[in-house]
């Protein structure tokens, strides 16, 4: 006699409670896509609107000091402390006018060239300029391309700015009839990365001073930007790329090319590099990184100043600045 199983069986009842559940999951992941899919389109929207003006801010900084530089205190002052000064003008080498200040110790003394930071003049070094007279050196202080009186319509932080160094080493040998064809550079902060990266390319550079200089224009734009965003810097990288995008169109360049750190292996002269310990704008570990990677550097110093922010440890530490700064270039230059 056969055995008989019974047949298991789902009841119209299971079926319908089993296709409403998958038909509910299926309803709530499209809608948490379509959510999902809205957030990111507004991400990057917002990550566009926000690049625009960033963009402009990188290439096209609001320029500060003019009315230092087009005040006659400053050169009175000058005259007063009897450091002749001679306004002089060069053609850098895509046709940008560029001008500067040179204070004349004589065509048989070493000469040091002066690179201030973004936004400023000639003028944001004086304080420099006139140590370094008083110490017996020629010093040159000049206005980057898109700063000051000189021409050009876009920073771009050593890109371009390395062959305008290169430009004005040209014209004040030749005009000034500079017996000592090498050179010391001193900058601050965007100064201070266009004399790392000249270093690096020029073998006229005989000794870099370099204050608060970023490690890389990247690196720096996304610290920036994620700190007034309040994000981490992870998460702004969509903002910072499109801004790059247009910064290189806009200025005719490459943000990522601009990386002081990445050349420092290639610089042999002496390098002192100077940051301040409170500055939150540049912070020291870039100084730090750039210290590490000077491998092949004659001679390597940083020097980390207590209290001093961005750009200012001068004011922190106005009497060692006195004694440091001609002692490095006395050093390696020579009187």
């Amino acid at each position: 006699m056969a055995s008989t199983h019974p047949v298991a069986s789902s009841s119209p009842t299971s079926l319908a409670t089993s296709r409403a559940a998958t038909s509910s999951w299926g309803h709530w992941l499209k809608r948490l896509g379509l959510v999902a899919a809205g957030v990111t389109a507004g991400y990057l929207a917002a990550s566009v609107v926000i690049a625009i003006p960033l963009s402009i801010l990188l290439v096209s900084p609001r320029p500060k000091r003019r009315r230092h530089l087009e005040s006659m205190r400053l050169r009175d002052y000058l005259w007063a402390r009897r450091i002749p000064y001679r306004e002089t003008q060069f053609t850098s080498y895509d046709g940008t006018k560029l001008t500067g200040w040179f204070l004349d110790r004589g065509w048989w003394r070493p000469t040091v060239v002066g690179l201030h930071g973004v936004t400023g003049n000639r003028t944001s070094l004086i304080r420099f300029g006139v140590i370094l007279y008083d110490a017996g050196f020629n010093v040159f202080l000049f206005d980057g391309r898109a700063h000051g009186h000189s021409g050009g319509r876009f920073v771009t932080y050593g890109y371009h700015e390395v062959r305008d160094v290169s430009a004005a080493l040209d014209h004040i040998s030749k005009k000034f009839r500079l017996r000592d064809q090498h050179f010391g550079l001193v900058g601050i902060s965007m100064g201070a990365a266009i004399a790392l990266q000249t270093a690096a390319r020029d073998p006229r550079i005989a000794a870099v001073w370099a204050e608060s200089p970023f490690s890389s224009l990247q690196k720096i734009s996304r610290e920036y930007v994620a700190d007034v965003l309040r994000m981490p810097s992870t998460a702004v990288v969509p903002t910072t790329w499109v801004a790059e995008l247009i910064a290189n169109y806009r200025g005719n360049f490459s943000v990522s090319d601009v990386n002081p750190l990445a050349i420092a292996g290639k610089i042999t002269c002496p390098v002192q590099l100077v940051h301040g310990l409170a500055d939150d704008f540049v912070r020291p570990h870039h100084s730090q990184a750039i210290f590490e990677a000077l491998v092949n550097a004659k001679e390597k110093d940083l020097w980390l100043v207590e209290g001093a922010t961005h750009g200012r440890c001068y004011r922190a530490a106005v009497e060692e600045h006195q004694v440091r700064l001609p002692d490095f270039f006395r050093r390696h230059l020579g009187r």
